[in-house]
């Protein structure tokens, strides 16, 4: 399960909002996390004296900690065989199955260790993060809900229970929830980011900026602030400014693939076409999945008089659109 991704970054992943424009929003939810609040406590390893069930489990682990999961499955699967009461084995299984993808066994096995133990605040938390990993939001919310009631202080629960509101459009809850988060630790950048994601889709564009500018006192060099920030801008049709905060996104990230190209959206502009021209290239060579990018490479050299130069890319973009259109057609 990687989720080093927010809105990468996000970092807070794609729900819908006129501040994105064409780009999605990604919350973030890599916060640092101990593996007794993730995963549940850890066991020794000695294996002196174990009986079959612990040396069995323990074999799990061996393999766990080098991503063998398929054989660590198979282990913590003989290890509940001698004991089916351990509960630190049910965990360890299905967090295996997580990192496997297999999303539904882990919840049915996290369940069967919630009705073994039900103050199991990890047991909770993991369930919910196999939930949130299927966007089942409604489920997640309401497994990390139990998490936070047994452990008020699992940070990574409200961080997750506030990007699982927002999913589902509870604004107000994920804004309250992820406030709460800040106060366990006020200096956390991401939750100021995700906070700020929250407001803008909830049209809240002021406290939004304020969210992305605390982000920035933090973290100056926070790439996801300075993106936001230039949507924010560019929406607002403040060109200059929108420059200024996607050129501080690629200074930190030149490959970032989407502040690359609306960087050279707002060149183009601005009739810049030097520079919107190698934005467009760069967010072209970052990211090819982006036809779009090729008709304004087109535009770019049609706007400096090359119409041979712009038919090609007007070619390219027709061939690539339709060739995603037939793609399209035939996974229906």
């Amino acid at each position: 399960m990687n989720r080093n991704i927010l809105f990468k970054t996000i970092t807070i992943c794609s729900m819908v909002t006129a501040i994105f424009l064409m780009m999605p929003p990604y919350f973030s939810y890599a916060e640092p996390t101990t593996k007794k609040n993730a995963k549940g406590e850890r066991q020794s390893r000695s294996s002196s004296m174990l009986n079959p069930a612990t040396e069995l489990y323990n074999q799990g682990l061996n393999y766990a900690e080098y991503n063998l999961f398929d054989e660590a499955i198979e282990m913590y699967k003989k290890s509940l065989m001698e004991n089916p009461d351990n509960t630190k084995v049910y965990n360890s299984l299905g967090m295996a199955y997580i990192e496997k993808g297999m999303f539904n066994d882990a919840i049915q096995t996290f369940k069967k260790l919630i009705k073994k133990d039900p103050e199991n605040f990890a047991a909770f938390y993991n369930l919910g993060t196999a939930y949130f990993d299927t966007n089942n939001f409604e489920n997640a919310i309401e497994a990390f809900q139990k998490t936070v009631q047994i452990n008020p202080e699992h940070r990574s629960a409200f961080s997750l229970l506030g990007i699982a509101y927002a999913k589902v459009g509870k604004y107000d809850q994920a804004i309250a929830i992820l406030e709460k988060r800040l106060v366990l630790d006020p200096n956390l950048a991401l939750t100021h980011l995700n906070l700020g994601l929250v407001y803008s889709m909830k049209g809240e564009d002021e406290k939004a900026v304020e969210a992305y500018q605390k982000t920035l006192e933090i973290n100056p060099g926070h790439e996801s602030a300075l993106y936001n920030l230039g949507l924010f801008y560019e929406k607002a049709e403040n060109i200059d400014k929108a420059i200024f905060y996607y050129n501080k996104t690629v200074e930190i990230n030149s490959s970032n693939a989407n502040a690359q190209y609306r960087l050279g959206k707002n060149y183009l502009k601005k009739k810049q076409y030097d520079e919107a021209m190698n934005a467009f290239q760069i967010s072209a060579m970052s990211d090819p999945s982006n036809i779009e990018v090729y008709h304004d490479i087109g535009t770019v050299f049609q706007e400096q008089g090359n119409n041979e130069k712009a038919e090609d890319y007007f070619s390219l973009y027709k061939n690539r659109l339709n060739a995603k259109k037939k793609k399209s057609v035939q996974f229906r």
